[in-house]
């Protein structure tokens, strides 16, 4: 009896064949053996065809089963694990309306940020755990808003592995920690997150039937099992996103456990036992595998955009032909921690969620051509994404996870040693490398619901380790390195161009500014008269009090009064309080009485008062309230105002204190 597990990559296929009662690894196979292509219209965009998917796997589970000799009656059950965050259309057909936006596409990145903002910020990472970002939902909201046509024939939206999953048994099922990645789960609700169907416009309808991570999803249709040479009935057992799934096949379940892989794109991925968030949403957290109604299990994910990609660009660019990353691994090793101060930023595959969903795109820092040579852009190469990882793990020692071990898979960047060793060594932990692959774990998992193995410990009961890399490397100079490459980081942090310094931009804040300029002065306006109104009350009861005192009253009734008057003159000083008022004034409005008073010496004080008024732009009855005046003792104090500054008639009195 056999188990059957797919990883649906964004480069590859992998599928996995496992013999059950052994629980042994038959063969691990991927297809093709180039990467796949992705469709990138402008920049910033990534899009796969979900039918390139589906006719790769099944040539991959062809090509597998020929090569083993292996019966398709004998599988017992297929797990699936695939690519996060796509967006995959389908109408009531149940074909695929148009390519599918994956995982580092970040056209939706300014939805997401703006959903963050109106939704509230607490409330979207107190139910969602996370900003809907650059996530699954922010870019239906895209497609809503740009491809309208394609958006009014959608039946459903599904994930890559729930379309994977419908093409094998024809349901149309997703799963809560699918939903949980596509920013669609309300963890304190316990269901689909309302606020975000409704803030994007979303019809919850759109939704398939939810359904548990392990159980049996369907069953292969005939179509499906004539294409992949499979046999119809196979159930379909298991699906999970790429990054949860690793982490299960690593036995990766229980809280303050770690996982990480450098694939494609580079991610940690620790498990804590309650809804936890970062608050600025640097790193996301997701219902794992085994997250239940009343049993929390979350996916703490940090994800690294440039990671494997930026080393096999390096490969296909760089290497001379016919090299292989063996190679490239000797020559690396012969260069120093380091690599002669050459620096690579790993960033060159979309926005990155860490850096605050900025796109910095990859640099290549203090190159000195008479220095550096192949071997050390292979070593700056690696350095960059093992920096790229220990600055990232800061965020989730943030969250209270402590990195001891790190679980991670033989089929990555893990096998350089280089790479691992500098880990390692920043990070002062050990990394275990386990001989299993996502495709495996797939599979493994797929065996629970089959009723192949008893529980979830007993299917990954094999996981051991296989390699264990320990921190070994000169920690000062790693360190020093590791210190000398995050100083250009924050330099290309730094630098980076800003949208919110287009003069549209700019112009909009410098109007909201004015705009609230003009409400802080009328605020220091109200403060200021109230200030002074109760100066001038406390000044006639003071009087009141004068007057009673001289009347017929005995002398320590008398002495009394004298005492109250006194302790009024003590706490009233009108000089004083205007002083302090004008004084902060003139911070806010670059020394108008100090200008005022040096043109225009002999004016009163309450003619200093009646032009700040005028110069915060405050109507006649405004400040008329402000002064407990009439209208037209306004209008009087304004004209003795114009002849005592001996204003020319063309001249309006507003426009003359305006430029003072």
């Amino acid at each position: 009896m056999y188990l059957l597990g797919y990883e649906v990559g964004s480069t590859a296929i992998k599928v996995a064949v496992i013999q059950a009662e052994q629980n042994k690894v038959v063969d691990v196979l991927q297809h093709p053996e180039h990467d796949l292509s992705i469709i990138t219209k402008h920049s910033g965009w990534a899009e796969q065809h979900p039918d390139m998917w589906w006719q790769e796997l099944c040539m991959a589970t062809r090509k597998i089963l020929s090569k083993n000799k292996i019966n398709p009656r004998d599988i017992a059950g297929i797990g699936i694990a695939y690519q996060m965050h796509g967006l995959v259309l389908i109408d009531q057909d149940h074909k695929a309306l148009r390519p599918s936006i994956i995982w580092n596409d970040s056209r939706a990145v300014a939805i997401g940020k703006k959903a963050f903002k109106d939704l509230g910020e607490q409330e979207c990472l107190e139910n969602y755990l996370n900003s809907p970002g650059n996530f699954t939902a922010s870019k239906l909201r895209w497609v809503k808003d740009n491809e309208p046509d394609i958006y009014d024939r959608i039946y459903k939206i599904m994930l890559p592995g729930d379309y994977i999953a419908m093409k094998l048994t024809g349901k149309i099922q997703t799963t809560i920690s699918g939903l949980s990645e596509a920013i669609l789960w309300d963890f304190k609700q316990k269901k689909p997150a309302k606020k975000v169907l409704d803030y994007y416009g979303i019809d919850e309808d759109m939704i398939p039937e939810i359904v548990p991570t392990f159980d049996v999803h369907g069953t292969l249709t005939p179509e499906a099992a004539e294409l992949a040479g499979l046999a119809a009935g196979i159930p379909v057992t298991y699906r999970a996103g790429d990054q949860p799934n690793n982490a299960l096949s690593l036995n990766v379940l229980n809280p303050g456990e770690i996982a990480a892989t450098s694939a494609e794109s580079g991610v940690v991925y620790g498990i804590v036992d309650r809804p936890k968030y970062d608050q600025r949403s640097r790193v996301n957290s997701f219902a794992h595998v085994n997250y239940e109604d009343n049993f929390d299990r979350i996916g703490v994910l940090l994800c690294l955009n440039g990671a494997g990609n930026q080393y096999g660009w390096m490969k296909h660019q760089i290497a001379q032909s016919g090299r292989h990353y063996d190679d490239m691994e000797r020559m690396a090793a012969t260069v120093p921690i380091g690599s002669d101060d050459l620096c690579i930023l790993p960033f060159g595959n979309g926005a990155e969620r860490m850096l605050d969903e900025k796109s910095i795109n990859s640099h290549i820092m203090n190159m000195e051509f008479n220095r550096h040579g192949r071997g050390h852009l292979y070593r700056a190469a690696l350095e960059g994404v093992a920096f790229s990882f220990a600055y990232g793990m800061n965020l989730l020692k943030e969250m209270g996870l402590e990195v001891d071990i790190l679980r991670v898979t033989n089929d990555n960047m893990f096998q350089s040693e280089v790479f691992s060793m500098t880990l390692a060594t920043l990070l002062d932990c050990h990394i275990e490398v386990v001989d299993t692959t996502g495709a495996i774990g797939a599979a493994r998992a797929a065996g629970v619901a089959s009723g192949v193995y008893a529980s979830l410990e007993e299917a990954l009961s094999h996981v051991t380790p296989s390699t264990i890399f320990e921190p070994r490397l000169n920690q000062p100079r790693c360190i020093q390195a590791y210190h000398h490459w995050v100083s250009y980081l924050d330099q290309t942090l730094y630098e980076i161009p800003s949208k919110a310094n287009r003069p549209e931009v700019l112009r909009e804040k410098n109007k909201a500014l004015k705009t609230s300029l003009e409400e802080k002065n009328k605020e220091l306006a109200s403060s200021a008269m109230q200030v002074h109104n109760k100066d001038e009350f406390i000044l006639e009861i003071k009087q009141n009090l004068s007057e009673i005192a001289n009347g017929n009253m005995s002398d320590d009734q008398k002495k009394q009064i004298n005492k109250l008057i006194q302790k009024m003159e003590d706490h009233v000083d009108k000089n004083k309080d205007w002083e302090n008022f004008e004084e902060k004034f003139n911070l806010l409005h670059s020394d108008f009485f100090k200008k005022l008073k040096e043109d225009h010496p002999k004016l009163s004080v309450a003619e200093a008062k009646l032009c700040m008024l005028l110069k915060m732009k405050l109507s006649t009855k405004e400040i008329a309230n402000q002064l407990n005046l009439s209208v037209r003792g306004v209008e009087t104090r304004r004209y003795r105002l114009r002849k005592k500054l001996q204003l020319p008639k063309e001249i309006e009195l507003e426009n003359y204190v305006d430029r003072v």
